[in-house]
């Protein structure tokens, strides 16, 4: 009848020993020793590789082997990799040449559009000299007329000598500046 609250040193995990035999206790059993407790004399015998050790050791072997032949140029690896990297290089330089070109293409334009300006310009501040070195006072017939597309092309600072040129009021912004000197020269 009392066998239920009765507890045995076994039942409660207490070893002969005073150590829990449920808890790693250190207990002298030799398969669950650690090999720095062993002897000198086991440690000192050469173990053999496990299966595992010797495949990863051959692995790792093989790895060093392959790289060493890599960077010597040797694998078809290297030699895809080269050629990869010939192309992306003919590539580049390709694009690079393009872009130069392109380059000097638009400040060939660019230099053409200022001369055209500048000529334009030149025409319409042009002094009318006769050679006696007296301006004619009439204005209209001395005064080159200036078309739509190239009042358009005009920066504010040219607009507003263009318009000093013909007596017109300079005050305004580019597109005010645009419209009057278009209207005046439509009139004209």
């Amino acid at each position: 009848m009392g066998g239920e609250g009765i507890q045995t040193e076994r039942t409660r995990g207490i070893d002969r020993g005073g150590k829990s035999q449920y808890r790693g206790g250190g207990g002298t059993n030799p398969r669950m020793m650690k090999m720095k407790d062993l002897g000198t004399a086991v440690v000192a015998e050469e173990v053999p590789m496990t299966r595992k050790e010797r495949e990863e050791k051959e692995k790792e072997e093989k790895a060093a082997a392959y790289r060493k032949r890599h960077e010597a140029g040797l694998t078809e690896e290297y030699k895809r990799d080269m050629a990869k990297l010939a192309e992306v290089k003919a590539r580049r330089e390709a694009a690079a040449k393009k872009a130069k070109e392109e380059e000097e293409a638009n400040k060939a334009v660019e230099e053409a559009r200022k001369k055209a300006m500048e000529r334009v310009n030149a025409e319409a501040y042009d002094s009318d000299d006769d050679g006696g070195g007296k301006k004619k006072k009439g204005g209209k017939s001395s005064i080159p007329k200036l078309d739509k597309i190239t009042i358009k092309k005009m920066k504010p600072a040219q607009l507003k000598e263009a318009l000093k040129v013909r007596g017109l009021d300079i005050q305004g912004n580019a597109k005010q500046l645009t419209e009057r000197l278009v209207k005046y020269e439509q009139e004209r």
